[in-house]
């Protein structure tokens, strides 16, 4: 037997162990939606912390980012720690104001925020969609990534390690629903920190320290020393378009904003601030770290994004590396469960069951049926993935923040925002992002993300203003 998949389908094992768990102790509960999608509000601060990080870190800064880091040398790693305030920022910024929403209104999901807030059908079934739309492109990176890492590691064929990830995901999300995501989730953040501190250990043992590596290097392209990268490649528009995208922005992301709705109370959220801000500092900074440090110790590489697997059977025994992979798999699972449960809670919770009496048995059935119709569609797109996944994960970042950053954002804080406002603030973001992404235009160089959420801002105002003014 391989060594290295014994310790793979031991790990997954412990996730559908820790599911059963979890769902155990949730099964009391009143209501079906608001058990499986929400969980309750359940959350202390260290759960809350690990969670929202674990969900929020996913293939794009476990694989695509130290593929990227791979590529473009050290000044990747300086871009990568920008996402560094998430925690903060979500927890701070929208914590406490949406976590009391979420309470008096007996919110299930960030739709029904929208719900209770807007109360427009429009703006619903926008919202509804684009979040399903983006869910989607987001899932087939996980899931490609999933599979990569099997595939590389444990040495068996790209299809066969796609199909064993999605099934466990797939097992232990319907399992146990929100509560249990949660719970693995917050183990598999341990298990980053973990996994990465030993293999950041290992690559400067073998390459003989920082400064050896370094120099190594330099030898390759001394570009992959500098702040801009090779070529001046990350210039100071694409830094702001990075910080806009992978810090700011991310605010409005649905699948980490959904748990402050689950905290227990204030003092979790502001525990979970402190927290969530160290833990997201490590895990964006060791990755990437071992990504630019791994280029002089690994080449010949079929896709960058394979840097951390390759390291991880190279550098260490097949037991070893079948531990450490647990890492690089926690991250990837930590992301694709929340969304995999909340492009099922939006198609079930937030459109097919609005103005329908269903009964419990029915909403069950009719939950798992749209998991796994929505877990086939992923694994078939999967089936041909992209060479780099960074790339398309970003883009489906970008548009989910472009529909529910502002419409969120000032719809908590600005109590006249209108219904009207924050449609006009979702199509003129679209409209601008949209097209923009798949024609690859760049205004000044930026990403797309920039004039889209500056355009959608001056949509939201613009028609604000007007409607005042109407009355």
């Amino acid at each position: 037997m391989n060594p290295i998949l014994i310790s793979i389908l031991a790990y997954l094992l412990l996730t559908l162990l820790v599911s059963r768990l979890a769902a155990a102790r949730s099964e009391n509960e009143a209501g079906f939606s608001r058990q499986h999608f929400l969980g309750g509000q359940f959350m202390g601060g260290g759960i809350l912390a690990l969670s929202l990080v674990a969900t929020y870190t996913s293939a794009s800064s476990f694989i695509g980012g130290p593929g990227a880091a791979y590529t473009y040398g050290l000044g990747w790693v300086l871009l990568a720690v920008i996402q560094v305030p998430v925690a903060m920022l979500t927890l701070g910024v929208l914590g406490p104001r949406l976590w009391t929403l979420a309470k008096s209104s007996q919110a299930v999901t960030i739709l029904d925020i929208f719900r209770d807030r807007y109360r427009s059908k429009p703006l619903l079934w926008l919202a509804g969609i684009s979040l399903v739309a983006g869910f989607l492109g987001m899932i087939v990176v996980q899931f490609t990534s999933g599979a990569r890492l099997l595939s590389v590691v444990a040495q068996i064929d790209y299809t066969t390690a796609l199909l064993l990830f999605v099934a466990t995901v797939v097992i232990y999300t319907l399992w146990g629903g929100f509560r249990a995501v949660s719970y693995t989730d917050a183990i598999q953040g341990l298990i980053m920190l973990a996994g990465m501190f030993a293999l950041l250990m290992g690559v400067l043992s073998h390459g003989g320290g920082v400064t050896h590596l370094t120099s190594q290097m330099a030898q390759i392209d001394p570009g992959l020393l500098q702040p801009h990268g090779p070529d001046g490649f990350m210039s100071w528009p694409f830094l702001l378009s990075f910080w806009v995208l992978v810090c700011f922005g991310t605010i409005g992301l649905p699948h980490t904003v959904l748990r402050v709705m689950a905290a227990r109370d204030g003092k979790a959220i502001a525990r979970a601030m402190v927290l969530g801000t160290a833990v997201t500092a490590l895990v964006t900074l060791l990755p990437h770290l071992i990504g630019a440090l791994g280029r002089p110790l690994v080449s010949n590489l079929n896709s960058p994004d394979e840097v951390i697997p390759t390291l991880m059977v190279q550098l260490f025994s097949p037991w070893v590396a079948g531990l450490l992979l647990a890492a690089p798999i926690a991250a990837v699972m930590s992301s694709v469960d929340s969304m995999l449960l909340q492009a099922t809670s939006t198609l079930v919770n937030d459109l097919a069951m609005q103005g329908r009496q269903l009964s419990e048995s029915q909403q069950k059935w009719l939950t798992r049926g749209v998991t796994l119709v929505v877990a086939a569609s992923c694994t078939l797109l999967a089936l041909d993935p992209p060479q780099m996944i960074i790339w398309l994960n970003m883009a489906a970042f970008g548009a989910l923040q472009v529909v529910f950053l502002w419409p969120l954002v000032l719809g908590l804080f600005w109590p006249a925002a209108r219904s009207e406002a924050a449609l006009a603030s979702v199509l003129t973001g679209l409209s601008c992002y949209l097209p923009m992404t798949f024609m690859k235009i760049k205004l000044a160089n930026m990403h797309a993300i920039v004039p889209a959420l500056a355009l959608s801002l001056l949509g939201f105002v613009l028609v604000q203003w007007w409607l005042s003014r109407r009355c």
